[in-house]
């Protein structure tokens, strides 16, 4: 066997500029590449992340026999102190003698049910193995919902978290459940007491009903929800519009042409299910069946300060302060015949003038299929403006469904404040999943008024702050009910027993009514009195029918129980004032959802940690984000770009702690600034973030939550323990310079450099994959430019994009004897080893938006461990599929033609325009290559072809040599530099004790692995595998239900014979964990074998399918479905969208 070699064209010196001379765009995923930088370019060269080995000098590296004498004799010391014989220890097996009649060791079991949260419950269905819950999946009987996100699939794993709140706490000393229940008695028995409970956003149908009964037995009870970034401008709004407790919800479905106003509606701020937005951008139907259309594609435009999702798969998206946002909206409010009379505010530019006449004359011929959106944290006067917009159109009871919803009259935290403050409450019960302590202005201080009791999953800062503290049960712990987006009732069903004996929240309030504490643990057998709860609610609901009920259970959702509508009211005019626009002396500061950790929530999931921010790329941390032009205002550009000359990273002295040679190793750091607005202040590192609104900070919320002795600032001991492992000395407090008058949007800001850096673990330079065409993208119309091409030339284009329009067709290892080759006369012999099943996959571009929730979905199934913010810094991330991000600089046209500048050497270049750029997410894993280079180099056969067309890993041949990482074109290999499974990465310096470090032995977390995934150890290498798990359990079930079959006949189930065409799994029914995960339906996987009739093959035959790296040979059997942009002609920049295809040779 012979080593392949692949003959790389040379990188070129600047990536982003080159694309000009090739006519494409100029590309990037960070501010070296932009820049061209010296550590980019070695990055490119180095195959491995800088800090592969662990010694650090070339002296330190060569070890000596004396060095090896003294480690062999240290690491004999080390086993004599820490095992106490050379022989495990001696443990008992206790045998399972009364195993349930559904539970088989290794089979899953699925059960229905659903995670409550504010904007829609969401319907799962949930995997437990041994009757333990170890993955979710979106529930497909429920229409309305294409999939899940990041924080639903990583939400099982709060359950095993190590520091999950188990015992009662008055004061922050422990107490029993007993002692809690004595000071419950005193309350309940006094009917006069004045009880304020404050709850979630999410909606519940049994706490409403039990609400009603508590005003009953409490004359002066009251009614709060609380969640840090809900929106109380947005429910203001429409309870002025619509009535009392009304909500909006958008229909996507019949929506042709959508217009965000600073609303992130496709992940972070969603405002109904939006399945139906991504089944209207498909170019050749959801299936993949008819012919390419461009017609059939919706449009959306977005008006944004800073980069969110929705915004990277915006067809047009105007870059504007967030303040400004109001005075667009009036003008498209105006354009369309809305009364709205705005004051102050810059007048609109000319190309501002015109990105809104060409809007709202789109908006206007869709008259009844469009929708307009205003963002939750953007101010009741836009939300306003909004609802006139929508109520011009006529979208109201079309695409947008006002309903009454069950939420009630319930105050705000400022109304609860102010409650506190006047003494109207003499005890307050936080339900809320909220952290008020630390996410809300004045709460805490306003709290000393009352006696506080706190349910909630962490011993946070509320939960020391209060009077009681009482364990929470997670969602899949407890009996409950909620309401989708659509208002559908959904039930929650627990999968197991609480773990550490928890309390739900229809336990407590239940128990407020009667006095009682529901105790699982001591009540045995007893019906859960949250479950004779929720199915009282049910019965009133839908009927009392014992066979509805185990419908509702058996299928998760009822499908007869959505919302009643609400009639809009007529709509008056609408006044708003618009403030000046921010400037480098007067910052505007934006407090954003954070796209890790929501509002501090998951600050302890270490998934979510782990996962990069979709936009950033940053891990374990949160930063201060400004535009290109601001961070050259404030002078730290250059600091942000350069090497520093000394200075001391992780306690270490190191020279070039700016960077390190790889430019986003163990040494990357960022300036520090102080942020100043509402007169407080904040230390906090400085990133630079593309298409960023200038003069614009936008800081995520959620960090900052404690700190212990090993922080990098030296900020700890500090709320040491209101944190655990996971999000200790993680960030930075944003939340400090909030206040409840400004809790989303504050101005006046500054910024000033400290002369202070902090380390980050950013991985957007990570796995570069030079300035190839990569992620591919077209227009449904005519390009700029002297050799503009229609739709259909680009289509026909896809595959010729970049080095491919140099490189010969493919011809798959696999093809049937007999088919032509390159070569007329030869033949390709039959290779196909399996005539049953191929297993390939695509990824259509057009719909992906990049949310991280496949990342998260496949570290659930395939027990990936989280390795730690210095880990990720070096390089050593494990994720099997990661997702790509690149920024691309849009041509400049004029009348058609494309505006040129001198590049500084006396020659004429086009211009781009790098302030406004387009982003496109890439996810990439492995590519299951036919003609795996990664195979050819193993010396050991560790990776090898299987017989369905899988590249495999025998993990217990690998023996670590990484010469298939270093072969690997696409960066898709992960190794195991330590144990991360059996040694805590989190625990400071574990890693690096080897025997003496603390092992992960015992801890929950490990109740959440899929028992039928191997476990990897130190020095193994590992990637994607295409959930073979999932492959494998689908032809067992087809070989059981054969063999079932043959037995109910009469016959033997072990004489029974199985043909080929009987083996092969049913048509398209395995799905694997990223496909399954994602809301978007932007991943298909079949079986090729399947022909026409598999998705996957129809997606590989569309005109838009390209392979990655193709000119390479590796023949792929992951293709990647390029990306199409649906501008309006009439726009300013139509002619510059859908050109940001790298076109590099």
């Amino acid at each position: 066997m012979s080593n392949r070699k692949i003959n790389q064209p040379d990188s070129p010196v600047n990536p982003a500029a080159d694309a000009a001379a090739n006519g494409g765009a100029k590309i990037w995923r960070s501010l070296g590449e932009l820049e061209s930088t010296e550590r980019f370019q070695d990055a490119l060269d180095r195959e491995f992340p800088e800090g592969s080995a662990q010694m650090e000098t070339e002296e330190e590296r060569e070890l000596s026999r004396r060095s090896f004498v003294k480690l062999m004799g240290a690491s004999s010391a080390l086993a004599g102190m820490g095992l106490a014989a050379c022989r495990r220890p001696e443990t008992l097996i206790v045998p399972f003698t009364q195993s349930p009649e559904w539970s088989v060791p290794g089979k899953p079991v699925y059960f229905a049910s659903s995670m409550p949260r504010a904007n829609g419950a969401v319907p799962l269905v949930v995997t437990t193995h041994d009757g333990r819950p170890t993955k979710l999946e979106p529930n497909k009987l429920f229409d309305k919902q294409g999939g899940t996100d990041s924080f639903t699939q990583a939400s099982v794993l709060d359950m095993y978290d190590p520091a999950r709140s188990r015992r009662f706490l008055q004061d922050g000393e422990t107490k029993s459940r007993a002692d809690f229940e004595k000071a419950l008695a005193e309350i309940v028995a006094k009917p006069e007491s004045k009880v304020g409970f404050v709850f979630g956003e999410d909606e519940s149908p049994t706490r409403s009903r039990l609400v009603n009964e508590l005003k009953a037995k409490y004359a002066g009870a009251k009614f709060y929800s609380y969640e840090p970034l809900a929106g109380e401008e947005r429910k203001r709004a429409n309870t002025e519009a619509f009535g009392k407790g009304a909500d909006v919800a958008a229909d996507f479905s019949g929506a042709k042409v959508v217009l965000s106003l600073d609303s992130d509606f496709l992940e972070l701020d969603q405002q109904g299910p939006v399945s139906g937005f991504y089944k209207n951008r498909f170019v050749e139907g959801a299936d993949y069946k008819k012919k390419p259309d461009a017609k059939a594609m919706n449009r959306l435009y977005i008006v944004e300060g800073g980069f969110s999702l929705t915004g990277g798969i915006a067809d047009h998206r105007m870059r504007i302060a967030p303040s400004q946002v109001p005075a667009i909206a009036a003008a498209i409010a105006n354009e369309l015949g809305a009364s709205v009379t705005i004051t102050g505010g810059p007048e609109l530019t000319q190309t501002q003038q015109d990105w809104v006449k060409a809007c709202a004359a789109d908006l206007k011929k869709n008259a009844g299929k469009s929708v307009v959106l205003a963002g939750s944290r953007q101010s009741k006067a836009l939300q306003d403006i909004c609802i006139a917009i929508n109520t011009a159109l006529g979208n109201y009871g079309k695409t947008l469904k006002p309903v009454l919803t069950e939420r009630g009259d319930y105050g705000d935290m400022e109304s609860l404040v102010n409650s506190l403050k006047a003494n109207e409450l003499d005890t307050v019960v936080l339900l809320t999943p909220a952290n008020p302590a630390y996410d809300a202005d004045g709460f805490a201080a306003a709290a000393e008024n009352a006696q506080v009791i706190h349910l909630g999953l962490r011993t946070d800062a509320t939960a020391h702050a209060a009077n009681w503290h009482v364990p929470a049960a997670h969602y899949l712990e407890s009996w409950g009910d909620a309401r989708a987006a659509d208002g559908t009732l959904t039930v929650v069903q627990p999968l197991i027993l609480p773990l550490y004996n928890g309390v739900s929240e229809i336990d407590l309030l239940l128990a407020f009514l009667d006095g009682k504490l529901f105790d699982s643990d001591k009540e045995g057998e007893t019906t859960s009195v949250s479950y004779d709860a929720v199915k009282k609610t049910f019965a009133g609901l839908a009927d009392d029918s014992e066979k509805s009920w185990l419908q509702f259970l058996r299928d998760g959702f009822w499908k007869k129980s959505t919302y009643a509508a609400a009639a809009p009211k007529a709509a008056g005019t609408v006044s708003v004032t618009v403030p000046k626009a921010p400037s480098i002396d007067h910052l505007e500061v934006v407090f954003a959802t954070d796209g890790s950790i929501y509002d501090g929530r998951y600050a302890n999931n270490a998934w979510l940690q782990e996962a990069p921010d979709p936009i950033t790329k940053v891990c374990w941390d949160n930063v201060a984000v400004v535009s290109p032009k601001t961070a050259k205002d404030l002078g730290v550009y250059e600091k942000i770009l350069k090497l520093q000359p000394k200075g001391k990273v992780y306690g270490i002295e190191v020279e070039n702690a700016g960077v390190g040679p790889d430019g986003e190793g163990k040494f990357h750091t960022n300036p520090l600034v102080k942020l100043t607005v509402n007169g407080r202040d904040l230390e906090v590192p400085l990133m630079i973030g593309f298409g960023h609104a200038d003069n614009v900070v936008s800081l995520s919320l959620g960090y900052g939550q404690g700190f212990d002795q090993h922080d990098e600032l030296d900020r700890g001991p500090c709320c040491e323990g209101h944190v655990s492992l996971v999000s200790v000395n993680r960030g930075f407090n944003g939340y400090a310079l909030r206040k409840l008058d400004t809790p989303y949007l504050a101005t006046g800001g500054k910024a000033e450099d400290v002369k202070k850096r902090y380390s980050i673990a950013m991985t957007q330079e990570h796995h570069a994959m030079y300035g190839r065409a990569l992620a591919r993208e077209i227009s449904t119309i005519t390009t700029g430019g002297d050799h503009g091409k229609d739709f259909s030339t680009q289509l026909e284009g896809v595959k010729k994009q970049g080095m491919d329009s140099h490189a010969p067709e493919n011809i798959s290892l696999y093809k049937p004897k007999g088919s032509q080759t390159w070569h007329d006369k030869a033949k390709a012999d039959k290779h196909l080893f399996d005539e049953r099943q191929q297993w390939a996959m695509t990824i259509d571009l057009n719909n992906c938006i990049g949310c991280n929730a496949c990342l998260v979905a496949c570290q659930a199934e395939n027990n990936i461990p989280v390795v730690g913010k210095e880990q990720v810094a070096m390089g050593r991330e494990m994720h099997w599929i990661r997702m790509d991000r690149y920024f691309a600089a849009k041509p400049v046209y004029e009348n058609g033609k494309a505006v040129t500048e001198d590049d500084g050497h006396g020659h004429q270049v086009q211009k781009f325009d790098e302030d406004n750029p387009e982003m496109i997410p890439q996810p990439v894993a492995c590519m299951q290559c036919e003609s795996a280079p990664c195979e050819t180099v193993c010396p050991v056969n560790a990776t090898v072809h299987s017989e369905d067309g899988l590249n495999t890993m025998a993990y217990n041949r690998c023996i670590g040599t990484r010469y298939c990482a270093n072969n690997c074109p696409y960066k898709a290999r992960r190794f195991n530099f330590f144990d991360y499974n059996k040694r805590n990465p989190l625990i400071h310096k574990n890693l690096y004790k080897g025997p003496a470090g603390k092992k992960a032995v015992g801890e929950a977390p490990h109740l959440q692995r899929n028992p039928n995934v191997t476990v990897r150890m130190r020095g193994v290498m590992e990637k994607c595998t295409y959930c073979v798990q999932r492959i494998q359990a689908a032809k067992g079930k087809v070989k059981a239900n054969l063999k079932k079959k043959a037995t109910m006949a009469g016959g033997s189930s072990v004489d029974v014979k199985i043909t080929d065409a009987e083996l092969r799994p049913k048509l398209d029914s395995i799905k694997v964990a990223c496909q399954d995960a994602c809301p978007a339906s932007a991943i298909t996987f079949g079986n090729l074998q399947d022909g026409d009739k598999a998705q996957v093959v129809r997606s590989r035959n569309v005109a838009r399918n390209y392979e990655l790296l193709h000119y390479i040979g590796t023949l792929p059997r992951t293709t990647y479905l390029a990306r199409v942009k649906n501008p309006n002609p009439a726009m300013p920049d139509a002619q510059s969208v859908g050109r940001a295809t790298i076109n590099m040779h």
